[in-house]
């Protein structure tokens, strides 16, 4: 049946409550806890729940029902601190709530329709054309009127609202056993003395002579009124006595002792009822005492083992499977148990008084839904499995690509498949060369994080490495890479090819690597992430020997290396012959940047006295030479049989710069030696 606003706005709060309780547990969310506040008139119920979202996380909703029309702050100040909140107002709201979704009878009459939660028997009852009577019960005919009216209809409602509330059993699942009403007799007795007649009312307790008042027209109603009839399976009468004899010993007492009892009337008055509802295997009692205005409830729990029972049997009737384990973890107004299946895990929450199941939820193990899993991907690897309350996350690697497959956990159904693409690919962005060097890697561990993220690690011949990269994009997050000496070596030798290694070193950075080639030498640092930095290159030694010789014999016929080292640039020193010198020869490029040289004294003696010869006719025999190594020249004194010669020599041409000759004897002669002889000695 279809539920209607008017329906919402009659029927039990408590129902409604569950009615709520059921919505979010239909929409994932689990009950967490039920608030009741209460200011005068106006009552609020609010419900909390919450579920795990895989991709947002944990989720958390209250819903509330008020009744009356509360003031905004009192609204505003009940609601505070429960995050997102539906208020349904079933009497209306004035004014809303900032950050409240306010809601009508009407949208939750439609929600209760659309989710198939069925209205109380007893409220569908108020809409039928005719109201049928509880089958247990039967008519009572008194002896006399009802002093106060009672509805046992209405006893019985009550009954059951009272044990729904207290004990959360649905008014669906209660049933009336049985109802026993307890009435105390009343009497009106009638008298007459002298010429005066009046009413006496005897309650069992108290005897008032002369009614008046509301006593007067209580006793004309228990005169006037028909007997009546009441609906119980049970009627239990207080203890009934005969009223004349407590008046006559009134009327004594007042001096009234003409006084004479002409008739009484008894009635009854409704001082408590005891229903007796059943809840499924158990009974609960419901004492009303209408003198005081009290109801109590009790109930025995069922025991461990009833439950137990009640628990398998919706198990073998909702899976198809004998549970092999189930165990209690938790008991109260409802019990929480725990079990498995030979494919299933469940969770089942009972009624702990009447048996009835509140919750069910099974979930196919973990062995259960991979063996699905491999069962379509027989070639796949399984890295991870997350289990959530709505879905299962199987993380897979398959012929080379991370995939992520989601199940519904109670059926093994796959609702979703994607590809995360292929950690190797990944590593080959991020470090190819090392790749092409070492050959495809091992995979030594994969995860994918939040069904999107793969980080991966690898090991291959002398390199680890790691990757982590968004399967959705493909873009590399991280990568970090580390080698060893041999992967250093040939990542040096690829790049440097017509090279080969003449010495390595280890640091906890990289490794330092010399490489020798055909002309010159090449010393790398090779990181540990496979980075080659170029530290240092120069010529070898041999190669700058050749290009210092053969520069030298421009000026040196018979040149001899005397020292070669490298600083800045190759320092190359000579001695030869005829000059001596040195050179500053490019450490790379091999170009002779500073070339100096002198010639040496031998090569001066012989091309003085080669000039005296030709130009002078005379051989000599020199007798000094005067050698100015900083200034480049050098002076030089002969004897021969004509007289003494002198020259001066730039040292670094070999160029006779100038010269003199003194002749033999005479005073002049060795004045002018004397002063030519000081010009060319001088250094």
């Amino acid at each position: 049946m279809e539920w209607e606003p008017a329906m919402i706005l009659l029927a039990p709060e408590d129902f409604i409550v569950e009615g709520l309780a059921e919505l979010m547990t239909k929409a994932g969310f689990r009950e967490t806890g039920r608030e009741f506040k209460r200011k005068g008139k106006v009552r609020l119920i609010v419900v909390t729940g919450e579920r795990e979202d895989p991709f947002q996380g944990k989720e958390i909703l209250a819903v509330a029902l008020l009744r009356g029309k509360p003031t905004e702050n009192w609204l505003k100040n009940a609601l505070s601190g429960y995050g997102r909140v539906i208020l349904i107002a079933l009497d209306g709201l004035e004014e809303g709530v900032e950050g409240v979704t306010v809601l009508g009878p009407e949208w939750l009459a439609e929600a209760f329709t659309r989710y198939s939660i069925e209205p109380p028997k007893t409220l569908l009852e108020k809409f039928l054309p005719e109201r049928e009577r509880p089958r247990a019960l039967k008519e009572f005919v008194l002896d006399g009127p009802l002093v106060e009216s009672i509805s046992s209809q209405k006893l019985v409602d009550e009954a059951k609202r009272v044990v729904s509330y207290k004990f959360s059993v649905s008014s669906d699942e209660i049933g009336l056993k049985g109802l026993k009403l307890i009435l105390k007799p009343v009497y009106v007795v009638s008298w007459m003395r002298e010429n005066e007649s009046g009413k006496a009312f005897f309650d069992g307790e108290r005897v008032v002579l002369n009614v008046d008042g509301e006593l007067k027209g209580l006793a004309m109603k228990v005169l006037l009124e028909d007997v009546a009839t009441v609906l119980a399976t049970e009627v239990e009468v207080e203890e009934d006595t005969d009223p004349t004899k407590p008046v006559l010993e009134e009327a004594v007492k007042r001096e009234w002792l003409d006084l004479r009892v002409i008739g009484s009337r008894k009635a009854y008055v409704p001082v408590g009822a005891e229903v007796v509802l059943s809840l499924g295997r158990r009974e609960a009692m419901v004492r009303f005492d209408f003198a005081v205005g009290r109801v109590s409830a009790e109930a025995e729990p069922l025991d461990e083992a009833e439950l137990v029972e009640l628990a398998k049997e919706h198990v073998r009737r909702e899976l198809r499977e004998e549970p092999i384990s189930l165990e209690t973890v938790r008991r109260g107004r409802f019990t929480l148990m725990r079990g498995k299946t030979e494919r299933y895990f469940f969770e089942i929450e009972l009624n702990s008084y009447s048996g009835s199941v509140r919750k069910f939820q099974p979930a196919l193990t973990e062995e259960a839904m991979l063996e699905m899993v491999l069962s379509k991907y027989s070639d796949g690897h399984i890295i991870g499995v997350e289990r959530h309350p709505r879905a299962v996350f199987v993380d897979l690697l398959v012929r080379g690509k991370a995939i992520v497959v989601k199940l519904d956990p109670k059926t093994g159904k796959i609702l979703e498949t994607r590809d995360l693409g292929s950690p190797w690919d990944a590593l080959r962005k991020s470090a190819q060369g090392i790749i092409e060097v070492t050959g495809d890697p091992e995979l030594k561990s994969c995860q994918v994080i939040n069904h999107e993220i793969i980080r991966a690690e690898f090991e291959g011949n002398g390199f680890r490495a790691l990757v982590e990269y968004n399967g959705k994009t493909g873009e590399v997050l991280e990568s970090s890479v580390e080698i060893g000496l041999s992967v250093a070596i040939e990542l040096a030798l690829r790049r440097y090819g017509n090279y080969s290694i003449l010495f390595t070193e280890e640091s906890g950075e990289g490794f330092n690597l010399t490489l020798g080639g055909e002309r010159d030498v090449l010393k790398v640092f090779v990181s540990r992430s496979g980075e080659i930095r170029e530290l240092d290159r120069f010529l070898r030694r041999e190669v700058v020997e050749e290009i210092a010789l053969a520069k030298i014999r421009e000026v040196e016929p018979s040149p001899s290396i005397e020292g070669l080292r490298l600083s800045d640039h190759w320092e190359v020193e000579f001695t030869g012959v005829k000059a001596f010198g040195r050179l500053k020869v490019h450490r790379t490029s091999g170009e002779v940047l500073e070339f100096e040289y002198q010639y040496i004294e031998s090569a001066i003696t012989k091309a003085f006295t080669e000039f005296v010869r030709k130009t002078y006719g005379d051989t000599i025999e020199v007798e000094w030479i005067a050698h100015n190594i900083e200034e480049g020249y050098a002076g030089v004194k002969g004897v021969g049989k004509k007289g003494i010669y002198f020259g001066k020599y730039n040292t670094l041409t070999g160029e006779l710069m100038e010269h003199d000759f003194v002749p033999s004897g005479g005073i002049a002669s060795k004045l002018k030696l004397a002063q030519v002889e000081g010009k060319y000695a001088v250094k």
